[in-house]
């Protein structure tokens, strides 16, 4: 009975060989040279490794020092355009020099000679003794007139051509900032009734939400309640709180925050005075949270809960559905200060994308 040939040609020797595949370049590699492929993919892998720390490097370079953006080969192509604009305005300004220039040595020619003409007359008037105010007014005008013409020539003017004679940029990017102008004047869209608790006033409202529909969530914080005000109504609803305040599950006591988690229509709420972060949901409620002095809420794409506690100064981060935890401090909770890793007083929070 023969036996099963399992040979192949290595990719490297070229001999026939029990060989390896690798799975990366489909190539077959005798027990020898596959180390040496091996190697080799390690140090293709070491170069990318470098490329890639040399260029996080770059970058690192140029956040720390914005003037080096000023080697950049966009701003040197806008440095050399200035140039080259500056050099053609230079030669045109000293080409216009040139032409004022002849053209004045001319009027001052003509000038002189007018100049010459007058003083005679003025001589031969002097001379004869016989003048009066008509031949003093004419001699008077002439030299106002003769000066006026050398210090304004009417004959030499500037113009300027609106056309312009050097090549304009402009800077075409799609990373331009977005400066939204806001309208001048806002609508009201919520309250605007004077201060009270019926339904279509608010009394020392703090947070906001808005959802998907455009339903606007208000935390009417004096009134111990949250009212929801659906798009354009002219009146909201209760859909938390408003049995006064207290400490059951069914009141607040000074609410500061609230998010709606859209995926099951629930709300939480930052119960500020019981120090709780409690869930509304169907009327039927749930801490979530006890013994925080929680002031801002807000949850990420993926569901993290964060909350700001406005006495220990920091925000603390809760996975969604596990609060049987202390959380994980993500900002500050190093104690009141101004420092950079510190906090004072923390109440609205944004997480963003």
């Amino acid at each position: 009975m023969a036996m099963a040939n399992n040979k192949a040609h290595c990719f490297i020797c070229k001999k026939e060989k029990i060989t390896y595949p690798c799975r990366g370049c489909s190539k077959e590699f005798c027990l020898i040279h596959l180390p040496e492929h091996q190697q080799m993919l390690n140090d293709e892998l070491n170069h990318i490794i470098n490329d890639y720390d040399q260029f996080k490097q770059k970058i690192n370079e140029q956040k720390q020092n914005p003037q080096n953006l000023q080697k950049h080969s966009l701003i040197k192509q806008i440095n050399q355009w200035e140039t080259n604009s500056i050099e053609i305005i230079q030669q045109k300004a000293q080409n216009c020099r040139e032409i004022v220039i002849k053209s004045l040595q001319i009027i001052i020619y003509d000038t002189e000679k007018k100049f010459n003409d007058l003083s005679k007359q003025i001589k031969q008037i002097y001379k004869e003794n016989e003048f009066n105010e008509i031949n003093l007014n004419y001699l008077k005008n002439q030299l106002v007139e003769i000066t006026q013409e050398l210090n304004n020539p009417s004959d030499i003017s500037i113009e300027q051509d609106s056309q312009s004679f050097i090549n304009e940029i402009s800077i075409i990017s799609s990373k331009k900032p977005k400066y939204n102008k806001w309208k001048q004047n806002a609508i009201t869209v919520a309250g605007g009734n004077g201060q009270g608790q019926e339904l279509n006033q608010l009394k020392g409202p703090y947070g906001v939400f808005i959802d998907r529909k455009k339903n606007i969530f208000i935390v009417d914080t004096s009134n111990h309640r949250i009212v929801e005000w659906k798009h354009n109504a002219t009146e909201g609803h209760i859909i938390a709180g408003g049995n006064k305040q207290g400490n059951r599950l069914e009141q607040l006591d000074r609410p500061t925050d609230v998010i709606v988690d859209q995926q099951n229509h629930s709300i939480i709420i930052a119960d500020c005075g019981n120090r709780r972060v409690i869930q509304w949901l169907n009327q039927n409620q749930q801490i979530l949270i006890e013994n925080i002095d929680c002031w801002g809420l807000v949850m990420d794409k993926h569901g993290f809960l964060y909350v700001s506690d406005w006495r220990k100064n920091e925000v603390r981060r809760w996975k969604m559905g596990e609060y049987d935890n202390e959380g994980i401090v993500v900002a500050g909770g190093n104690g009141h200060g101004d420092q950079l890793n510190q906090l004072n007083f923390p109440t609205f929070i944004f997480v963003d994308e």
